[in-house]
């Protein structure tokens, strides 16, 4: 006779808790933080086809009952997603993105190094004529100190967080920053036997949730 299954309900679950999971980190961004945006790109796979899985699981939930109870053995697997979910929903509602802005004019104009546009870096070695006398925004921290000029940096991952490496572009400023600082600036392109930032203003934030390119 057919009733409700306790062990098919419990894998239902983990499954619903799973799809949240992952989905929630994708619109959040927060994926980056894990995974490469290359890397990423496979999980939109996830998200196709663990919804399948789920009106799948949800037939199996009516059926017949195995002869022995093993659903104790799904409560460290819950337990684990449960308190990722609330963790990231937390985070979500108490950590405030910097909202500070600059008072220079010329940023509105100015090109944003982001995720998306990184690959500035390296044309700026090599076509940095291109990007001379102008403007660029960039979010990173002061990575070491070269001279009078110091790297303006982040990470940047090629699979996941594991095989990080540092990306960034020698910095002029007036001011004197402490090694892993993180600021956000305005500066213009400048060469003096090199291509760098050279600073307008900056702003100094806190790091920020995804701090990998």
């Amino acid at each position: 006779m057919k009733k409700f299954n306790v062990d098919e309900f419990i894998w239902l679950l983990i499954l619903i808790l799973m799809t949240f999971y992952i989905n929630y980190l994708m619109i959040s961004g927060e994926i980056y933080n894990y995974l490469s945006e290359k890397t990423t790109k496979n999980l939109y796979i996830a998200i196709v086809i663990l919804p399948l899985f789920i009106f799948i699981q949800a037939m199996k939930v009516i059926s017949f009952n195995s002869r022995r109870d093993t659903s104790m053995k799904f409560i460290p697997i819950i337990f684990t997603l449960t308190i990722g979910v609330l963790l990231i929903v937390r985070s979500n509602l108490y950590n405030g993105e910097n909202t500070k802005s600059f008072k220079n004019i010329l940023a509105k104009n100015a090109i944003e190094i982001n995720h998306e546009t990184h690959h500035i870096f390296e044309e700026l070695e090599s076509n940095g004529e291109e990007y001379l006398g102008k403007y660029i925004i960039f979010t990173g921290f002061v990575y070491k100190y070269e001279e009078d000029k110091f790297i303006l940096a982040r990470e940047e991952m090629n699979c996941c967080a594991a095989d990080s490496y540092i990306i960034g572009i020698k910095t002029l400023a007036n001011n004197k920053f402490d090694e892993g600082q993180w600021l956000q600036v305005l500066g213009k392109i400048s060469y003096d036997n090199e291509y760098y930032l050279n600073i307008e203003e900056y702003i100094e934030v806190k790091e920020p949730n995804n701090i990998y390119f």
